[in-house]
């Protein structure tokens, strides 16, 4: 087994590894795989690259999703968009897009790639959409109290299309830059090993009967940019794990991605693409459990997430060495996940999941989410799941469709050949929490069963072996 010492911020150690996980390259696996592009000829044409983005924010009365109860929204803190990078050598095109969405449905997406394949030729399979995780956001999703609405459902498909052909319309001859910065001040684990032996999300601050991290949190902020012929910066795209919980309340907002735009734009001085993507952040929140502090939530926070982890970038990007290769490749594969066993009957499971205290109490809600699960199990017993893979010069992004424990997403990156790796999250699709399998062991609210949580232990693996497995198949070709 591999063990990886982490020294928390306030001094705790942690070690969790999953002891399964295959950190070589070359892994077999049973999956449907997807060649979808190799890299450009010797004699292929320049690389091109263009940024482009589109609106996609909610008619104001719309349900903002995230929460238990509903959530009408009263107003707009911020314009909600679909932010688009593409990228061609005249071989392979391929196209990145950051989505101000808590997830993107996989209808969704399957209908944002038919639209913009159509309409700029472009493979689907070629485009990467990751939704940012904001709490703030449209109705696009169908969980607890709140429903998705279908109209907002399809508008969201097509301005995430519109978004991919206008970056293709405005592309130029582009070089790709490169760069890794940190942000160590803004992220903490919510997941707590207590006392009695358990695993609780968010006991509360200061508990006295916590006594370590569950997991790690990833300081990373990665940053791929491309300018033009002349050095003019055309874009980036930037990669770091973190909930969109900072704002709250009834406005549609982007959450502290709004923030991190801001502050690249305005340090910049020029209204270039800023492309977000979530790491793998489904147990890492901006609330510091073992600070005394008040909550931290609100503008202020919302402001102080996102300037740090735009400032990380900034400095990243003002270091970001130009890239070496400029080949562009995409590979995907579709994993069959099982549902998990849910047992007998939802008394039965509702109660012996039930944390007790934190985030995921309340058992009459539960008993409604877990005969919804049971309801999907009985229609299929496994869910595919993509998980999709792009080379971009020195670079490898890798995503799934998972809220993704961040530990996975830390291992991935260790076992990448890739100088600078992402990992993206809730991309192209949705399949709710998926940790890992001590996770399951401790308990808490990300791996209580409900519509967003529903998947086997085993599947974080699967998914972290097929993520190392196609970023080395890339970086073979």
């Amino acid at each position: 087994m591999r063990i990886r010492n982490m020294v928390s911020k306030n001094k705790i150690l942690f070690f969790i590894v999953p002891a399964l996980i295959v950190l070589t390259c070359g892994v077999n696996g049973t999956v449907t795989a997807q060649d979808t592009g190799t890299q450009a000829p010797p004699d292929a044409q320049p690389l091109r690259a263009g940024f482009a983005r589109i609106e996609l924010t909610p008619e104001v009365g719309l349900e903002i999703p995230g929460g238990f109860q509903k959530n009408f929204s009263t107003g707009v803190h911020d314009p909600l968009w679909a932010e688009a990078a593409y990228f061609s050598d005249g071989n392979v095109s391929l196209a990145i897009v950051g989505v101000d969405l808590i997830v993107i449905p996989l209808d969704v997406a399957q209908e944002a790639r038919r639209q913009a394949e159509s309409r700029c030729g472009i493979p689907g399979g070629h485009i990467m959409m990751g939704a940012s995780h904001t709490h703030s956001g449209g109705p696009v999703d169908s969980c607890w109290a709140v429903e998705r609405n279908e109209d907002y459902c399809n508008y969201a498909a097509t301005r995430i299309a519109d978004a991919v052909v206008k970056a293709c319309e405005t592309a130029v001859e582009a070089r790709i830059r490169c760069g890794l910065g940190k942000e160590e001040d803004v992220a903490y684990n919510r997941r707590f090993w207590m006392k009695e032996g358990v695993i609780r999300t968010h006991p509360g601050k200061m508990n006295p009967d916590i006594v370590a991290p569950a997991g790690p949190i990833d300081p990373d902020v990665a940053v791929i940019a491309a300018e033009d012929v002349d050095g003019k910066l055309l874009g980036c795209i930037v990669n770091f794990a973190l909930h969109g919980t900072t704002l709250g309340g009834s406005l549609f907002s982007a959450d502290w991605p709004f923030y991190l735009r801001q502050t690249i734009r305005g340090g910049l001085g020029a209204d270039i693409g800023v492309v977000f993507l979530n790491g793998a952040c489904g147990d890492v929140t901006q609330v510091d459990n073992q600070n005394p502090r008040p909550g931290e939530f609100g503008e202020a926070w919302a402001r102080r997430v996102g300037m740090s982890v735009g400032s990380a970038a900034l400095n990243a990007l003002v270091k970001a060495e130009l890239s070496t290769e400029t080949k562009l490749a995409v590979k995907s594969e579709i994993l069959m996940l099982p549902i998990r066993d849910l047992g007998g009957s939802d008394e039965e499971l509702v109660r012996r999941e039930a944390p007790g205290i934190g985030l995921g109490t309340g058992d009459d809600i539960y008993l409604k989410e877990a005969a919804l699960v049971r309801e999907m199990k009985a229609k299929s017993p496994s869910v595919n799941v993509e998980v999709q893979a792009i080379r971009i010069g020195d670079a490898g992004i890798v995503s799934n469709a998972a809220e993704y424990f961040c530990r996975f997403g830390l291992d991935i990156k260790h076992a990448s050949p890739w100088k600078l790796t992402m990992v993206v999250e809730l991309a192209n699709g949705c399949c709710g929490y998926v940790g890992t399998p001590e996770a399951f062991l401790g308990g808490g609210y990300e791996v209580r069963t409900a519509r967003c949580s529903y998947l086997d232990a085993n599947a974080g693996l699967q998914i972290a072996n097929a993520s190392i497995r196609l970023l080395c198949q890339l970086s073979g070709e």
